[in-house]
């Protein structure tokens, strides 16, 4: 544990608040007769800023604000290129709309010039073009999804066709229509995420062969009207003219499109704002040059203030130096004696003087004690539970995060029983809240000795549920430990004459798995136990069951 720190040297007091306020008194002297000799000096420029501030900068600011707004306008056509409904259209075109109509009507105002008036008309025409590409874009992207929604409907109604044959001849034709159904509605699949059109005319070959295959395969086994039927309508989902692929070959085709005009209106909108920085630049070359005929004029004001200045950069620097002996270096001290009470190394060093920073100092060696205290009484009450002295269920989902997090970079299984007291609500009614909570102390010291490695791990769900994390452990190993758990909850032998079980206290315990194979996060998994004990208890209670 770190050592407090050592109670300072007492000195004669100087009082760091008061030191402060006369440096802060001086500072203000400096800097109002600074002020006052600035002032006198800006008179001189007020002829000039007058002009430049009626004529010249109201013209660099509207420059700047359209430049601004074109870039905000370059914005929104990206939006509306990346809208994926109709609503993100509308709201992408509105914003375009305010953008264009703010322009126009500033440039018409301030500028009056033809040349940037036919730039906005021709914006605001390839716009509008590219707008309509954008609703046949969607218009396609929600036909698509109707395709593909009625071919996946369409699968899994061919899939509810198979019997139950009585022969391996039977079983095989159905077997390869099924098959091939599956196969053909995959690689449907596949070409809607695709974005090169040979490929996909490539698989529009492709599915004719398939269709042909269908077909023959249809008329063999049982249900070959049925079969057949199915095999022609996917034919028509996928084939038509308004078919799936035609559809994805079009959709290609737009998207193209779109990224033409999307370039297209990109330059004309850069060439815009080039063409307002250029209009920007010229109006402050014209205010650079008056203002370097008004510089000439101030030469000797500036040098009388500049005089002032050195006089009172001296004096600031003697209360900078002083501050930073003082105060500064004593304030670092301090600063890295908490750094190291903090990282929790032992420290022992002296600050001297008798000042507000010696005060701070004290307090903070009492503080840092009660904290240290706290802490270790918080931490204990923050992960245990108050009644059997378990983990909490804070602590179970720090605990059940961890477990699943090395169970997946080691490969490996984790396990969890969910576990609930049978018939606990009519052991509390008729025994006593009292009863129950020492009821409640005895399985989970049962719980507890049951387990028999350090790394499992036993927590209070909540009311009379318990959950145990298992690290390392398959689905045979959990149920040998929610085994061993139901013994020693028997040996217990806690009375329980009310019970709808047997005359003692049981369990019943729903089991689930994370693995390699599958891995759960933390809710999936209690989801799957939880359900896993409903089973448990709906089959008669006192039992483990887990969820397949």
């Amino acid at each position: 544990m770190s050592l407090p720190l050592t109670p300072v040297v007492k000195a004669r007091r100087i009082s760091l608040i008061r030191v402060f306020s006369l440096t802060a008194s001086a500072i203000m002297t400096l800097f109002l007769l600074l002020c006052w000799l600035i002032y006198t000096s800006l008179l001189d420029f007020k002829a000039m800023f007058n002009d430049v501030a009626v004529h010249s900068l109201p013209d660099i600011v509207i420059s700047s604000q359209l430049y601004g707004q074109s870039s905000r306008l370059l914005e929104a056509t990206e939006q509306l290129s990346k809208s994926n409904s109709e609503v993100a259209k509308r709201l992408a075109e509105e914003r375009i709309s305010q953008y264009l109509h703010y322009l126009k009507g500033i440039s018409q105002k301030r500028f009056q010039n033809e040349f940037i008036d036919l730039q906005l008309h021709n914006i605001s025409l390839e716009i509008g073009e590219f707008s309509t590409l954008i609703k046949q874009k969607l218009l396609i992207n929600q036909q698509l999804k109707e395709k593909e929604s009625a071919i996946n409907k369409l699968h899994t109604m061919a899939l509810a066709l198979e019997p139950q044959l009585q022969t391996d001849i039977q079983i095989m034709a159905n077997y390869q229509w099924s098959l091939q159904l599956s196969r053909t509605v995959t690689s449907v699949n596949r070409s809607l995420n695709m974005d090169r059109l040979q490929e996909v005319r490539q698989l529009f070959r492709q599915f004719n062969t398939d269709v042909v295959l269908l077909r023959e395969y249809a008329k063999r086994g049982e249900h070959q009207n049925q079969k057949l039927k199915l095999t022609n309508n996917l034919a028509q989902l996928i084939l038509q003219d308004e078919g799936l692929l035609p559809l994805k070959i079009l959709q290609l085709r737009i998207d193209g499109r779109v990224i033409g005009r999307e370039n297209f209106v990109h330059n004309l909108i850069q060439d815009f704002a080039r063409l307002l920085e250029f209009s920007a630049i010229e109006t402050e070359q014209k205010v650079t040059k008056q203002l370097a005929k008004t510089i000439n004029r101030t030469t000797t004001e500036t040098t009388l203030i500049g005089l002032v200045l050195a006089g009172a950069i001296v004096l600031l620097v003697a209360m900078i130096l002083f501050i930073q002996k003082h105060v500064i270096i004593r304030l670092q001290s301090l600063n890295n004696l908490v750094k190291s009470k903090i990282n929790g190394d032992e420290i022992s060093a002296k600050i001297r003087g008798n000042d507000e920073i010696t005060d701070l100092a004290n307090t903070f060696n009492l503080f840092s004690q009660t904290i240290e205290e706290q802490q270790v009484k918080l931490e204990h009450m923050s992960l245990s539970d108050g009644l059997t002295g378990i983990a909490n269920r804070r602590s179970l989902d720090i605990r059940l995060l961890h477990d699943i997090e090395l169970s997946i970079r080691k490969k490996s299984h984790v396990a969890i029983l969910l576990m609930d007291i049978d018939c606990f609500k009519l052991y509390n009614d008729n025994y006593g809240h009292a009863a129950g909570d020492e009821c409640l102390k005895i399985i989970a010291t049962c719980i507890k000795s049951a387990l028999k490695r350090s790394s499992d791990f036993v927590a209070r769900y909540g009311g009379e549920e318990f959950v145990c994390v298992l690290p390392d452990t398959n689905l045979a190993g959990a149920k040998d430990i929610a085994m061993d758990i139901m013994r020693s909850v028997e040996e217990a032998k806690v009375l329980h004459h009310y019970s709808t079980v047997t005359d003692y206290i049981t369990l019943s315990t729903g089991i689930a798995v994370s693995g390699p194979d599958l891995v759960l996060l933390p809710d999936k998994l209690l989801d799957k136990a939880d359900k896993a004990l409903y089973v448990a208890k709906d089959n008669g209670k006192n039992q483990f069951c887990s969820e397949q």
